[in-house]
């Protein structure tokens, strides 16, 4: 098994993991179907040989279309970019976390700051480290900062409608 397909497949039991810990539906089978669905996506990329470096086995991609629909479909608390982040290692493309465009510096400060704390859990390598806790800490912490941008989305979209704001460019943290 080749170093993407063992990265892959960690970061997948992991988030299954986290999905069964972590994850909010008032139906619980949900919560085990969308578990199921991540554990049988690391069970393909395991088990299969990658045809090309920078792919998911085609097998794999029907258990990761039903985790993607079901957290996109339903509200488990856990938003679906998490997906992206333990299929990296083969598709070779994270998850982005789009700047905002707040029109109000308060907004916009927050928006770089979740921003900035996404890198930081990135660019120190902790998706990649071998030790378990560090692992698990990486993939809920990428899942908050994920729910928080999500929602401090709409509360962008809300002030950057109100009247006194339309029309305006987003606030410029660097003159601030």
């Amino acid at each position: 098994m080749s170093a993407p397909q063992v990265a892959v497949t960690r970061r997948l039991m992991h988030l299954a993991r986290i999905v069964r810990g972590r994850a909010h539906h008032p139906q619980r089978f949900m919560v085990e179907t969308l578990a199921g669905a991540i554990e049988d996506a690391a069970d393909i990329v395991r088990d299969y040989p990658i045809p090309c470096p920078d792919e998911v086995p085609l097998t794999a991609c029907f258990p990761l279309r039903e985790a993607t629909d079901l957290l996109t479909q339903h509200d488990f608390m856990i938003p679906a970019a998490i997906l992206g982040y333990a299929t990296a290692p083969l598709t070779g493309v994270l998850p982005q976390m789009e700047p905002l465009n707040a029109v109000s510096l308060r907004l916009a400060r927050q928006d770089a700051d979740l921003r900035a704390r996404r890198m930081a859990l990135i660019e120190h390598g902790h998706l990649n480290s071998r030790d378990e806790d560090v692992l698990n800490a990486a993939l809920t912490g990428l899942i908050g900062l994920h729910r928080k941008h999500e929602r401090l989305a709409a509360a962008v979209a809300v002030d950057n409608a109100r009247p006194c704001h339309r029309g305006k460019a987003p606030a410029d943290l660097a003159s601030h």
